[in-house]
């Protein structure tokens, strides 16, 4: 039986695995010999060597049914001495087990399981599984036993032992109302250490939906019992306005022979609570309400509503991925920032792009994209598409800019204007000063190899910002749209590339404020005159 499978005694769900015990649950119930064999050593009715001849047969197979045969001759009851009898050798005091806690449990599945066994064993087995297991072991006794089985719990727990089993039992929503105050008024009623009272009986005291005497049954018994631990019930019924009000002045007497000054609070408050038909007619209305939610929650949960809410789950990933990395607002004012040479705005732009590609939300973003659109299309929707191949982060997918380059490009600015002055000295000749005049050209072309080499790492830097929200994250964005995740992973490694560029260029940029891009017009080569004029220069 799966977990899918329901007891006709409730809506519980069967545990495929039991706590220390991996076998499954198709496999915990006896086979037709065993549970034969089983009815036939706890039949009081049958001769001695029949039902001998069913221990012999547990005994034989061993494991799980030795494990249940010994449970049966060990357990107490009306049963006990007549089992003892016929199997002496498996009594508790003389039998050393040769079974694993697994089998055993098991076992105890066979008992509970087993038709044709007396219902108290089975019951017995049935407390033990829960002990074993708490509400898992609960959840395995309530497939095995029939609704009738769990009738004698009463009588059990009055007895002193299944009050475990019993105290789930009350608390089982799935277990009729009448049959859990059964239960929690034995609880109730139940000589246990001085000061406790179950959880299962405060809930069943506090429970709108049972009758006001019942309630009433249950803290009165545990005012007998236990009578300082009686006053939150005795005053929860005196001030419940759905408890009649015959119950709640009983209620006020029962808490006069415990606290006076509760009691006479509670008869105070008699007076400012609503009738017991308004209280009903608002229980009604919260009822009804919270059916209404369930009805909700239902139709939130059918195949079309989950599948409107991945997909918009799926719309709303994308669409924080697109506007994040969007032109609108990523770093907008760099190319401001750069011609105004400021450097901590600068700075802040860059960090802004840094920040939002190694953001650890985007790589979370893609994976839930991939999860959902499996959960969504199924497992092979993040497959490439036909045709298309995965994106492989790749730094030519961007401009780069060294040092050494702009260290060339400066040499060649200076080579250019050095070369047009020389063109215009030639051709219109010298002014009265040649010295002066050299000087004033070394200074005019330092100041313009300057200002170009800062205006190309400024342009490198926008280029940069511009590739990133034009070109890489839109590609991005668009493979994630197509579910090609392999791709969309490829260019934000590609964007985190970028992002390794944008820092170094950013150092490029400061350093061009700073560095020294003087040239040396004379490793040119230079007409006579000229050649003189700069050597005349440089002595001077």
């Amino acid at each position: 039986m799966s977990m899918k499978e329901r007891n006709v005694a409730g809506c519980i769900e069967r545990p495929e695995l039991l706590p220390d015990c991996d076998v499954p649950a198709s496999r915990r119930k006896p086979d037709e010999v065993i549970e034969t064999s089983l009815v036939r050593l706890a039949d009081e009715t049958q001769a001695d060597n029949w039902r001998t001849g069913g221990l012999r047969a547990c005994q034989v197979r061993g494991g799980a049914a030795l494990a249940a045969a010994s449970f049966m001759v060990q357990t107490p009851g009306p049963f006990h001495e007549g089992l003892q009898r016929i199997a002496p050798e498996l009594s508790a005091d003389a039998y050393r087990p040769s079974y694993t806690y697994a089998e055993y449990t098991v076992g105890l599945c066979y008992i509970a399981g087993t038709k044709g066994l007396p219902p108290e064993l089975r019951l017995r087995a049935a407390a033990e599984l829960v002990a074993r297991g708490d509400e898992m072991g609960y959840a395995e006794a309530r497939n095995l036993l029939p609704r009738s089985g769990w009738g004698l719990l009463t009588h059990a727990v009055r007895e002193g032992w299944a009050v475990w089993t019993a105290q789930l039992f009350a608390e089982d929503e799935t277990v009729p109302l009448r049959t859990r105050m059964k239960v929690g008024l034995a609880l109730a009623e139940h000589d246990r250490p001085a000061g406790y009272v179950p959880e299962a009986v405060e809930k069943l005291v506090a429970h709108p939906d049972a009758t006001s005497a019942d309630r009433l049954a249950l803290a009165s018994a545990v005012a007998q019992r236990a009578p300082k631990e009686s006053v939150g019930l005795l005053c929860r019924l005196a001030s419940d306005p759905l408890v009649q009000p015959s119950h709640r002045m009983q209620a006020i007497e029962l808490l006069d022979e415990v606290d006076a000054a509760k009691s006479q609070e509670m008869r105070a408050l008699q007076t400012r609570l609503p009738t017991v038909r308004a209280a009903r007619d608002q229980h009604r209305e919260a009822a009804e309400r919270a059916e209404h939610e369930v009805v909700a929650q239902r139709a939130r949960e059918t195949p079309e509503a989950v599948l409107e809410r991945l997909d918009s789950e799926i719309q709303g990933i994308l669409d924080g991925l697109d506007g994040r990395g969007s032109a609108d607002w990523l770093a907008t004012d760099l190319d401001n920032h750069l011609a105004e040479t400021d450097w901590a705005a600068v700075a802040e732009d860059v960090a802004e792009i840094c920040g939002l590609v190694r953001d650890e939300d985007i790589e979370s973003a893609l994976r839930s994209l991939e999860v959902l659109t499996r959960i969504r299309y199924g497992d092979d929707s993040s497959l490439l598409p036909d045709g298309s191949e995965p994106v492989t982060p790749d730094d030519d997918d961007f401009p780069r800019l060294t040092r050494q380059e702009l260290a060339e490009h400066a040499r060649d600015q200076a080579q250019r204007s050095w070369t047009f002055w020389g063109g215009l000295v030639e051709k219109h000749g010298w002014d009265t000063d040649r010295i002066h005049e050299v000087d004033d050209q070394w200074h005019e072309v330092n100041r313009h190899v300057s200002g170009v080499i800062l205006q190309k790492a400024a342009d490198h830097l926008r280029n940069l910002q511009q590739c990133l929200v034009w070109e890489i994250w839109p590609a991005l964005v668009k493979a994630a749209k197509e579910r090609n995740y392999g791709s969309a992973w490829g260019h934000l490694a590609t964007a985190r590339l970028l992002t390794d560029e944008a820092e170094h260029s950013e150092a490029l940029w400061k350093e061009t404020t700073a560095e020294d891009y003087s040239f040396d017009p004379m490793t040119m080569s230079w007409p006579r005159d000229v050649w003189l004029a700069l050597e005349a220069w440089r002595r001077g």
